[in-house]
């Protein structure tokens, strides 16, 4: 369990990435103490942790794009390692550590009729004996590598654990394939390549298309670098029709082009970069590309008192953004609290 019973928090943030992180250090400066930041990875920052290879720089900008801190939080440009001290040592000097609960994925927020909100957690992704947890407000910091969607085709329960939907459960030493053409295939894609403790695995990426169309400039570089130089083992322009267990103990993927190939792994990065799944069960309305409606200066969503911020809001991936908007977020909920 991971609130005591009948306790109610002032602000539940869900995702501990540069958003969240920042939420209940701006929230602690503000003088709110009653909060708690759950995340179903085991430690804050993980998208840098995963996908930086070892002394990768972490800025705080985007594609060029500048960006000014307005909030109280900030960081100095520097590698993954002394990003995450940095990161650790804001926390350590907040006294916030103690508030952040990791392994639990929360599925959706419900708000009844007192006002408070209910978080709902993940039945299969969370341990046991979680109980529901309540708060006053919820920041919803969970970025844009949502569920993906699932194939067309069916696969039977004996490849359930070697067909995945993210990078957690591939072993250095397999041979991994990558099914989708947007971002998130290309980060899982080319981050595969660089992580360090992979550097056994094989990656291949499968897309429909011949050429990659559908990433942003930077992904779309990298892939093509790794693709160009075999370090990614190009299988674009076809499309899987089956997988099936092979003889040999692997997945068997049959391709639309009459071929086939057996790989360890497949990790299906099929579009749903958005997390639409959360939003639409809290209750938020999306726009286009499943964007949420939201207050442009508050972040709030049209539930009252749920608001969510970072690249869930915007396509520019700046840090030093995701900062802004807790800051601006975190300063509408204590105007409403005091």
């Amino acid at each position: 369990m991971i609130q005591e019973d009948g306790k109610v928090v002032d602000i539940a943030i869900i995702g501990a990435g540069p958003g969240g992180m920042a939420c209940a250090i701006e929230a602690n400066l503000a003088g709110i103490d009653n909060i708690v930041v759950i995340d179903k990875a085991p430690h804050h920052n993980d998208m840098i942790h995963k996908f930086y290879k070892k002394g990768k720089r972490v800025d705080k900008d985007w594609m060029g794009i500048k960006f000014e801190f307005t909030g109280n939080v900030s960081f100095d440009e520097c590698s993954k390692e002394e990003y995450i001290q940095q990161m650790d040592d804001k926390l350590n000097a907040a006294g916030v550590l103690g508030t952040f609960e990791y392994n639990h994925e929360i599925k959706k927020v419900t708000k009844g009729e007192d006002g408070l909100f209910t978080m709902i957690f993940d039945s299969d992704a969370t341990s046991e004996g979680v109980e529901t947890m309540k708060a006053r407000n919820v920041i919803l910091s969970v970025g844009r590598m949502g569920k993906p969607n699932k194939p067309r085709y069916k696969f039977g329960r004996e490849l359930k654990d070697v067909l995945n939907f993210n990078l957690s459960k591939v072993k250095n030493g397999e041979h991994v394939m990558i099914v989708g053409g947007g971002d998130t295939a290309g980060e899982y894609a080319y981050g595969l390549v660089e992580l360090e403790d992979m550097e056994d695995c094989v990656v291949t990426l499968n897309y429909r298309k011949a050429e990659i169309t559908r990433m942003n400039p930077t992904n779309t570089e990298m892939c093509n670098k790794y693709l160009d130089n075999g370090k990614i083992l190009n299988k674009m322009g076809v499309d899987v029709e089956s997988v099936e267990p092979s003889p040999a103990g692997k997945i068997q993927v049959n391709f639309t082009d009459g071929t086939n190939a057996e790989y360890d792994r497949a990790v299906y990065a099929l579009g749903g970069t958005t997390p639409k799944d959360i939003l639409v069960n809290s209750g938020v309305k999306t726009g286009e590309w499943d964007v949420p409606v939201f207050d442009e200066n508050t972040f709030e969503t049209n539930v009252e008192g749920l608001y969510t911020i970072g690249d869930v809001v915007t396509d520019q991936g700046s840090i030093a953004l995701a900062f802004n908007h807790a800051s601006d977020a975190v300063k509408d909920i204590v105007s409403k609290l005091k």
